[in-house]
């Protein structure tokens, strides 16, 4: 079984080898991770290995839309009771975002990640998303004639290519752009 995963770093100085404290080794040309004192690495062994080296969490953290801006607000119409904006072709969107935990504080985080989005014609678009103490934000061009239809992310996308310990839940979004 192969899976990728995030492992603590321990040196091996006579081979020059990072190894796990299970002493399963990886070379040291491994990616190296964001958390300081681990590597990514892909793990074919049978041992089952926690992500990152912690536990699962019971609960995974929620991601809440708390705001969508436009530079075109007029002609934009927001309602994240039903998770849609609708916006004309041209238009810039911001969207902000809190994590939140299992007792719905916002969690201090700091990370980016990739927001894959899908028009419903199978169009796909890629944007980045900024968190900042628990606090997502990204910026949405829909100004590339082409962009109008609708447009969704919802919790699968955000989480592909994820470690598990790292995915979140999310209740989705459709943005429907409308020609001029």
């Amino acid at each position: 079984m192969n899976k990728r995963v995030h492992f603590p770093i321990r040196t091996d100085a006579s081979s020059g080898l990072i190894t796990y404290p299970d002493q399963i080794r990886f070379f040291a040309n491994a990616d190296l991770a964001a958390m300081p004192g681990h590597i990514i690495a892909d793990y074919s062994g049978n041992h089952d290995l926690p992500l990152y080296g912690l536990s699962k969490p019971a609960v995974r953290p929620l991601l809440v839309i708390i705001q969508v801006t436009s530079d075109r607000p007029n002609q934009t119409t927001v309602a994240l009771d039903r998770h849609e904006v609708i916006c004309p072709q041209g238009a810039t969107l911001s969207f902000t975002a809190e994590l939140r935990g299992e007792d719905g504080a916002v969690l201090p985080l700091s990370d980016s990640f990739r927001l894959p989005i899908l028009q419903q014609g199978g169009r796909e678009g890629l944007l980045l998303a900024t968190m900042v103490e628990g606090i997502v934000t990204v910026t949405a061009p829909f100004t590339v004639p082409g962009d109008d239809g609708a447009w969704h992310v919802d919790e699968a996308a955000i989480n592909a290519g994820l470690p598990e310990a790292a995915q979140m839940r999310f209740a989705g979004m459709v943005v429907s752009v409308f020609r001029r």
